[in-house]
């Protein structure tokens, strides 16, 4: 095998990290570990990463850094239509990424839950992030909805409303862990997907000939069947 540059040196150190802190927790896996696993030395590891706590970080970026979809997301001006799409984005991540690429994704719920069972530094570090970067945009499109007349005016327009769904979503996650899913009825993930959105956008307040119009909207993208249109903005001119 030939020598890998720096960048190839910390994305190997950072792949191996990952499980092994999302297997044994933080505090009891050892950069020794983290070294062999990797394949380096550890004095490699903290040339690349001054300390333990700045590898943690480097994982959660790199789950996070270059994922297109969210820039696209994060990109779309704030409006009902983007309000119901960051609500399927985030049951979609929970209900369908899981059980499609769970090699790749299982470490990372693994790494997230291990957290909460310990210090809680890297679940606190994902809330922090979402909080700068994914609530804002969100409450936003609330504030959007509302001024279109597509909420009921006693909802909350707050980042609490953006917990209180994220946290409903997330929730769907725990049912994919285990590799035989823990309710049945809710494994498959078109109908969960749909079910789910159209709960949490009821339970942001929007109207119900909104939750209507933008629900199926958001199955464009699941289905590989062509849709006449995934805009519903002509729908809602007619």
């Amino acid at each position: 095998m030939g020598r890998l540059d720096n960048s190839a040196r910390r994305a190997a150190i950072i792949d191996a990290a990952l499980p092994l802190f999302a297997r044994k927790g933080f505090a009891a896996t050892t950069t020794k570990e983290i070294a062999q696993a990797a394949g380096v030395s550890e004095a490699l590891i903290f040339k690349h990463f001054p300390s333990k706590a700045a590898l943690y970080e480097a994982i959660f970026r790199s789950c996070v850094d270059g994922d297109e979809d969210l820039a696209k997301l994060l990109a779309m001006p704030p409006s009902t239509e983007t309000l119901a799409a960051y609500v399927q984005a985030m049951v979609s991540c929970y209900v369908s990424e899981l059980p499609s690429d769970r090699d790749t994704m299982l470490p990372r719920y693994r790494l997230y839950f291990m957290s909460l069972l310990e210090d809680g530094e890297f679940a606190h570090m994902v809330r922090r992030w979402m909080s700068e970067h994914i609530a804002p945009p969100f409450v936003a499109s609330l504030q959007a909805a509302r001024d279109s007349g597509d909420l009921i005016p006693s909802a909350p327009v707050t980042e609490n409303a953006f917990w209180l769904a994220e946290m409903l979503g997330s929730t769907l996650a725990t049912i994919h862990l285990p590799p035989t899913p823990l309710v049945p009825s809710l494994a498959e993930p078109r109908s969960t997907i749909r079910d789910a959105v159209a709960f949490i956008l009821r339970g942001l307040g929007l109207r119900e000939e909104a939750v209507a119009l933008y629900t199926p909207l958001l199955h464009c993208t699941q289905s590989t069947e062509p849709e006449p249109t995934c805009s519903r903005e002509a729908d809602r001119d007619e």
